[in-house]
């Protein structure tokens, strides 16, 4: 009689083990399953291609240039990436990180806006479409016609640092 209860409580202790560990399997699969969707749909919606009217561009000197941002600034933040575009008229694309309150190189272009300085890198000069790999602050398509243009690009960035922080 000892060794069927013993039997009966292993046999007991091993259904309610099975029972716990099928339960957090099941648990754990589900909650893998709902964050692969979350970051899926984080990258799907990071590079979705948007489609902007140029606008006038906001540096001092540069009002009757027009530019498309891809990338804006953000205070402080760095980004790496990628950007594919069309653009409906020809542009400069252009890099720019902010400088303010540093001391520039003198080959530097600078563009000021309001109380900040940034200096610019040119990526790409006179094109309607490509790719291009960037470091910055931002990026953008910029023309110095002051005629309207369209742009549909598709941008692929990640914020890599604080523009403070080593640099």
């Amino acid at each position: 009689m000892n060794a069927q209860k013993y039997f009966t409580k292993k046999a007991l202790a091993f259904s309610i083990f099975m029972a716990i560990f099928v339960g957090m399997t099941f648990a754990l699969g589900i909650t893998l399953t709902e964050n692969a969707k979350v970051l899926a749909q984080q990258e799907q919606q990071q590079q979705q291609q948007q489609n902007q009217s140029s606008i006038p561009h906001n540096a001092k000197g540069h009002q009757s240039h027009q530019v498309v941002i891809f990338q804006n600034s953000s205070d402080g933040v760095r980004y790496s990436g990628t950007v594919t575009f069309n653009l409906s008229k020809p542009a400069d694309v252009i890099s720019f990180d902010d400088v303010t309150g540093k001391q520039p190189t003198n080959n530097t272009k600078i563009w000021e806006v309001g109380d900040k300085k940034f200096a610019t890198t040119t990526l790409l000069k006179n094109v309607t479409q490509g790719s291009v790999n960037f470091n910055g602050s931002g990026i953008l398509a910029h023309s110095t016609q002051s005629d309207l243009y369209n742009g549909s690009f598709t941008l692929n960035s990640t914020a890599i640092s604080n523009s403070d922080s080593g640099r």
